[in-house]
C-alpha cells in the first residue's frame, strides 16, 4: 500500500507540472485511486473502465464516469496506467485520444518495456508479457513512433522505479525459484541501475503532447 501511494504521488506530479489542475480523464481507472488523488488536488476528474466491477466501485466512490471517449471532449490530460497494452487497434485508440484532447493536451501512457534488462534476463518467463491479456508489447522506440504517427510529439519519457521489483518477483515465481523475494529485489534493482540513464527500465511512462 505504501508503494501504491508513492506511485500515485509520482504519477500525479508528472502530469501536474505540465498542466495546472484542469480537466483529467483516467482511462482504465480500476478502483479509482488515482482519480481520487487527482480530485483531492483540485483537478476536474473523469474515469472510464470496461470492467463492471470497477464501474460499481467508481460509482460507490462518487467518481464521474464516461461511457466513451469522444471527439472534442476537451481534456487537458488523459492517463492510461498500464492499460494501453491491453487495447486492440492501438493506432485508432491514439487517434481517439488525440481528438479528445485540447491543443497542448497531454497523453500519459505507462507500459511494460520489453527492451529492459529484466525482460531480456527472464525471456519467456518475463511476467510483463502477460499473454493473452497484453495484446501488444512495446518499447521506447515503438511507442514513440506510434505516438508521432498519431500526431503527438514526445514530451518526456519517465522511468517507473517500483515496477521492476514487482515484475521480477512475478517472473521468479513463474520460474518456481527458491528465494524469489531476495532474487527479485536484487534483479529489480539491477534492472533499474542498467536502464535508468537511458530511460529503459522495466516499465516506462511516455508523455505525449498534442501540438498547441
Amino acid at each position: 500500500m505504501w508503494v501504491k501511494k508513492q506511485n500515485i504521488k509520482t504519477k500525479l506530479r508528472w502530469v501536474s507540472v505540465l498542466h495546472n489542475k484542469k480537466k483529467l480523464l483516467d482511462y482504465g481507472a480500476g478502483n479509482g485511486a488515482f482519480v481520487q488523488a487527482a480530485q483531492a488536488k483540485g483537478w476536474e476528474t473523469y474515469a472510464f473502465d470496461f470492467s463492471e466491477t470497477a464501474k460499481r466501485q467508481l460509482t460507490k466512490k462518487g467518481i464521474n464516469q464516461i461511457n466513451e471517449v469522444r471527439q472534442n471532449d476537451n481534456y487537458d490530460v488523459i492517463t492510461l496506467w498500464h492499460v494501453f497494452e491491453h487495447l486492440p487497434n492501438p493506432q485508432q485508440q491514439l487517434k481517439r485520444f488525440y481528438e479528445a484532447l485540447l491543443p497542448g493536451g497531454i497523453l500519459a501512457l505507462a507500459i511494460p518495456n520489453h527492451s529492459s534488462w529484466d525482460a531480456k534476463h527472464y525471456g519467456l518467463h518475463w511476467a510483463a508479457y502477460d499473454v493473452p491479456r497484453h495484446l501488444w508489447h512495446y518499447n521506447k522506440s515503438s511507442i514513440s513512433a506510434l505516438g508521432c504517427r498519431a500526431g503527438f510529439r514526445v514530451l518526456k519519457i519517465r522511468n517507473m522505479f517500483w515496477d521492476a521489483f514487482y515484475i521480477s518477483l512475478l517472473s521468479e515465481q513463474y520460474k518456481n525459484s527458491q528465494l524469489a523475494w531476495p532474487k527479485a529485489i536484487v534483479k529489480g534493482l539491477y534492472s533499474n541501475l542498467v536502464g535508468w540513464r537511458k530511460r529503459n527500465t522495466s516499465a516506462i511512462t511516455i508523455i505525449l503532447q498534442k501540438p498547441k
